[in-house]
């Protein structure tokens, strides 16, 4: 009777185990297998090319920190699929936030102005440089690089005045609507363009 009950409870444990693997695998089949990560990052880059050779008196200029609109806060980069319809590429971000990001591409591009002298933070300078973007993004329909932002040029005296200021708007053509690099590089562009702009204004004073 001793060697029934030994085995009887041998064969309950092996049943059981049996079950318990049977559960395992049965759940393991309702987990769906993991999905590679597909999303890239991407940054802008500095298409600075020196305009000639440094004066020997510099303006001095400081440029704040760029402020991009609400919409463009997040790391995601964003297209536009119509007038008032954006989409944000969720395999596609950003490596940086895009504040941080244009600022210090735009200074690398004004710093190799010849006649500019870009500051550090506190150091005096003659004007100060303002940037408040409002698109930075690509256009399906039309397969372009759109960058737009509002300049402005302050003095620096006890009382700042606006002394120069534009509605700085250019589009890159080319991009296929698919490949965010081409975009990235055709953003970088614009934002060179932009240099050129505010390198222009800073100069007419």
């Amino acid at each position: 009777m001793k060697t029934n009950g030994r085995f009887a409870i041998s064969r309950a444990v092996k049943l059981a185990a049996g079950a318990a693997v049977l559960t395992l695998l049965a759940a393991c089949e309702l987990i769906p297998p993991a999905q590679p990560d597909l999303t890239r990052y991407y940054v802008l880059g500095a298409e600075a090319k020196s305009d000639g050779a440094p004066a020997a008196r510099p303006v001095r200029v400081a440029l704040r920190p760029v402020e991009v609109p609400q919409f463009l806060h997040g790391r995601i980069i964003e297209v536009r699929v119509g007038p008032n319809e954006v989409r944000y590429v969720d395999e596609a971000h950003w490596a940086e936030p895009l504040d941080a990001g244009v600022t210090h591409v735009l200074r690398d591009n004004l710093a190799a102005h010849a006649g500019l002298a870009l500051t550090a933070r506190g150091e005096a300078h003659d004007y100060e440089i303002v940037v408040r973007v409002r698109q930075c993004e690509g256009v399906v329909a039309s397969g372009v690089a759109r960058f737009e932002a509002r300049v402005e040029i302050y003095s620096t005296e006890l009382d700042p005045k606006v002394v120069a200021q534009d509605d700085f708007a250019t589009e890159v053509a080319g991009w296929d609507g698919k490949d965010y690099g081409a975009l990235t590089k055709k953003l970088s562009e614009a934002i060179a363009r932009l240099a050129d702009r505010v390198a222009t204004l800073v100069r007419g004073q």
